[in-house]
C-alpha cells in the first residue's frame, strides 16, 4: 500500500458553501446547487443527500478506512469530502468510458458489480451512489457487496425514491422511453450519460427485502431536494408548500432514498 503522502485529496474545492464544489457544473445543475442552497437557509434542520452521507460517513469512518465505490462513474462527493480519514479507495464501473473524468480515486477497475473483483472481507466502507436504479439483479450486487465488506463494515446509499411523484408520473405516461431527453432538457445530462434503468431496488420496502440475512439496517429513510422541481420562483414555492402538506403526499415529493446498512455477522 502507497504512503500517506499518496493520499491527499485528488480532486480540487472549486467553489466553498453548503454543498462543496468538486467540477465544473453545467448551468442546470448551477441552478439546482442555488435552490439546496437557499432551501438549507430557509429550513436548517434539512440536509441535502450526498451532504447528509457525508456526515454520515466521517461519524462512521475510521481512520484509515479502505474504501470502495460501486459504480464509481466521474466522482463522488462523500469520498471528496472524507479524504482525510480514507487510506484507499478504490472504485468499480463497468466501462472506463464512465471513469474518465474521476480524480477523487486511488485506483478504477472495469468490473461488473455483480462479480466484484476483490476477495472477502476486504472493505470498511462501500459507497454506491446513484446506482441501485440501474441494477438489473440487485440481490447479486448486494451478496457481492456482503461478501467484500469486512465484518461490521458499512453499505452506504444514496438512490431515486420509484415513489416520487414526478418520476412516477413519467412512468406512468410512458414518457421514460424519452429518459434522455428529459435528463438532458432538466440536468443537462448528455445521452452517454443516461443509463437504463429497472427500479428494482428503489423502495424502503424493496431495499429492506434485499437486506434480509445480509445487512442490518442503521437508516433508511426518504430525503427531500427541492431542487428537482425547482425552475422558478413559482415552482420553488409550490414545491416548499408541497412539502408542508400533511400525510402520506409530502413522502410523494421527497426524490431520494438514504441507505445505511451494517454488514451481518454470520
Amino acid at each position: 500500500m502507497a504512503s500517506p503522502l499518496q493520499h491527499q485529496p485528488k480532486s480540487v474545492i472549486l467553489e466553498h458553501g453548503y454543498i462543496n464544489v468538486y467540477s465544473e457544473l453545467n448551468p442546470k445543475e448551477k441552478r439546482q446547487l442555488s435552490y439546496k442552497r437557499r432551501y438549507k437557509k430557509e429550513n436548517p434542520s434539512w440536509d441535502e443527500t450526498m451532504v447528509y452521507l457525508s456526515h454520515r460517513f466521517s461519524e462512521l469512518c475510521g481512520n484509515d478506512a479502505v474504501v470502495l465505490d460501486a459504480g464509481c462513474g466521474n466522482g463522488n462527493y462523500i469520498i471528496d469530502e472524507n479524504r482525510g480519514n480514507i487510506a484507499w479507495a478504490v472504485g468499480v464501473d463497468v466501462s472506463a468510458d464512465y471513469t474518465s473524468k474521476n480524480i477523487c480515486l486511488d485506483d478504477i477497475k472495469t468490473a461488473d458489480l455483480g462479480k466484484l473483483p476483490f476477495e472477502s472481507d476486504k472493505f470498511d466502507m462501500v459507497t454506491s451512489l446513484w446506482v441501485l436504479e440501474h441494477l438489473e439483479n440487485p440481490l447479486r450486487v448486494f451478496g457481492e457487496i456482503h461478501r467484500v465488506l469486512k465484518p461490521g463494515g458499512v453499505f452506504m446509499f444514496a438512490t431515486p425514491n420509484k415513489s416520487f411523484l414526478p418520476l412516477k408520473i413519467v412512468h406512468t405516461i410512458k414518457l421514460s422511453r424519452f429518459n434522455h431527453l428529459l435528463n438532458r432538457t432538466l440536468f443537462g445530462r448528455d445521452k452517454q450519460d443516461v443509463f437504463p434503468a429497472y427500479y428494482k431496488a428503489n423502495t424502503i420496502k424493496d431495499i429492506a427485502g434485499l437486506s434480509q440475512g445480509l445487512f442490518d439496517i442503521d437508516e433508511l429513510k426518504l430525503n427531500s431536494d427541492v431542487s428537482y422541481t425547482s425552475f422558478n420562483e413559482p415552482s420553488y414555492l409550490i414545491t416548499k408548500g408541497l412539502l408542508k402538506l400533511p400525510g402520506g403526499f409530502s413522502r410523494l415529493m421527497q426524490p431520494h432514498i438514504i441507505g445505511v446498512l451494517r454488514k451481518r455477522n454470520a
